[in-house]
C-alpha cells in the first residue's frame, strides 16, 4: 500500500536561505515553461521537453533531472484544466526524485539538491518506522516557516484474515463513533475546541486590521489537525480492538448523508464538520495494513431495528426501546449491533483487494407485517 510520509526538515539559517531560493528557482522555471506550453498550446511533455530544455540548462541554475520535474509539475498542472493559463507561487511545492534526493541509512539525514549544491540536512518523522519503505517521488513543502518533505512509502500489508465475527462502528455526531460491545468516543472535546477557534475567528474577523489577520494566519489549521488527530486516534484503538480479538470492522455506508438530511438552521455549521469520511478512510488503510478485514453496510434501519429480535423499535434521541421483546438499549450501541451483524451476513470479498473498500447493500428493511 502505498502511503504518504511526513518528514519535517531542521535545516540551518544558511541551508534554509538555500531552499527558498531553489524553491524561488524552480517555479521561476515553472512559469516559463507555462509560457511555453500556453502560447504553443502543446500539452504533450516530451514535445514540451524539446522546446523548453535547453534554453532552461543555459539560462537557470537547474540540474538536467529538476528541469525534468519542473516540466512535468507544469504539464500535470494543465491536465486538469487545459483552458487556463497556470501560475505558480514563487515558494510553491516542487518535486523530488531518488536521483536528487536521498536518505542516509542509520542516521535521519536527507542528501537534497539545491541551487547551491547538494545540502545535508537533518530531519524529525513522527512515523519513523516506515523510513525503509522510501520509494518513489517526494514534496517540498514550505510552511509557515518549516520545511518538509511528503515522501511516498510502499508499505507491505498483511494478509487479510477469514473471521466470522465483527466489530459493528456507528457514526454519529455526538459520539464520534460508537462500538458493539459498548465502547463509545465522545465528541465533547472536539466539540469544545471548535467552538472555541470559531468564536476566536468570528470576533477577530469583524475587526479587519493587521494584527487581527495575523492571528488568523498563525491559527489556520489548528482546528483541522485536531480532528485529524482525534479521527486517527480512534481509528487505531478500533484496528488494533479487532486485530486483537480476531474479529472484523464492519462500518455503514453515509455516502451522501448530508444532502439527504435536513437539519436546524443552528446546527448546520456542525453538520458540516461531521467528519465521518476521514474517519472512514482511516479506518480503512488501517485494516488493510494489519490484515483486518473490513466491510461496509447499508446503514438503513440499523439505529430503528432492535438487534435481539429483528423488529422495528421506538428510537427516541439516545434512548431506544422494543415493544416486542421490552428490550431497552442505548441508540447507538444498538445500532452498532446491528452493524456488526450486519457485517457477518455479508458475503467474503473475493480476491481482489480492491474489494475490501467496496459496499455491501444488505439493508435492515421493515417487516412486512408492520
Amino acid at each position: 500500500m502505498k502511503l504518504t510520509l511526513q518528514v519535517k526538515l531542521l535545516p540551518t539559517t544558511e541551508q534554509a536561505n538555500t531552499l527558498l531560493n531553489t524553491l524561488k528557482e524552480c517555479n521561476k522555471a515553472c512559469n516559463q515553461i507555462s509560457d511555453v506550453v500556453w502560447q504553443n498550446r502543446i500539452f504533450n511533455q516530451l514535445k514540451v521537453h524539446h522546446l523548453v530544455y535547453h534554453h532552461l540548462k543555459k539560462t537557470t541554475k537547474l540540474s538536467a533531472q529538476v528541469i525534468v520535474r519542473c516540466i512535468s509539475k507544469v504539464i500535470d498542472a494543465y491536465k486538469i484544466d487545459k483552458k487556463k493559463k497556470r501560475f505558480f507561487k514563487p515558494l510553491g511545492a516542487i518535486t523530488y526524485d531518488p536521483r536528487i534526493l536521498s536518505y542516509k541509512k542509520g542516521i535521519q539525514e536527507v542528501s537534497i539538491w539545491s541551487v547551491d549544491g547538494r545540502l545535508k540536512i537533518l530531519f524529525v518523522c513522527h512515523n519513523s518506522k516506515y523510513l525503509p519503505y522510501i520509494k518513489g517521488e517526494a514534496d517540498l513543502v514550505y510552511k509557515k516557516g518549516k520545511f518538509y518533505l511528503f515522501q511516498t512509502v510502499e508499505v507491505p500489508e498483511e494478509d487479510v484474515k477469514d473471521v466470522e465475527e465483527f466489530i459493528g462502528v456507528d457514526f454519529g455526531r455526538n459520539q464520534i463513533a460508537t462500538l458493539s460491545d459498548g465502547t463509545q468516543y465522545g465528541s465533547e472535546t472536539l466539540n469544545k475546541v471548535r467552538d472555541k477557534y470559531f468564536k476566536v475567528r468570528r470576533s477577530v474577523q469583524s475587526k479587519c486590521t493587521r494584527g487581527s489577520k495575523k492571528l488568523l494566519k498563525r491559527l489556520k489549521g489548528r482546528e483541522q489537525r485536531f480532528a485529524t488527530i482525534t479521527n486517527h486516534t480512534i481509528a487505531k484503538q478500533v484496528v488494533q480492538k479487532a486485530k486483537s480479538l480476531n474479529k472484523g470492522i464492519a462500518i455503514e455506508d453515509l455516502t451522501h448523508i448530508r444532502e439527504k438530511t435536513v437539519v436546524r438552521k443552528a446546527q448546520r455549521r456542525k453538520h458540516h464538520l461531521w467528519a465521518f469520511a476521514q474517519l472512514r478512510n482511516f479506518l480503512s488503510y488501517k485494516a488493510k495494513l494489519a490484515g483486518v478485514p473490513l466491510k461496509v453496510v447499508d446503514p438503513h434501519y440499523t439505529s430503528k431495528t432492535c438487534n435481539a429480535c429483528k423488529m422495528i423499535g421506538n428510537r427516541n434521541g439516545k434512548h431506544f426501546s422494543c415493544p416486542h421483546c421490552s428490550n431497552v438499549f442505548d441508540a447507538d450501541i444498538n445500532a452498532a449491533k446491528n452493524i456488526a451483524q450486519l457485517g457477518a451476513f455479508c458475503k467474503p470479498p473475493r480476491k481482489d483487494t480492491s474489494m475490501l473498500n467496496s459496499v455491501s447493500h444488505i439493508p435492515l428493511k421493515a417487516p412486512s407485517n408492520l
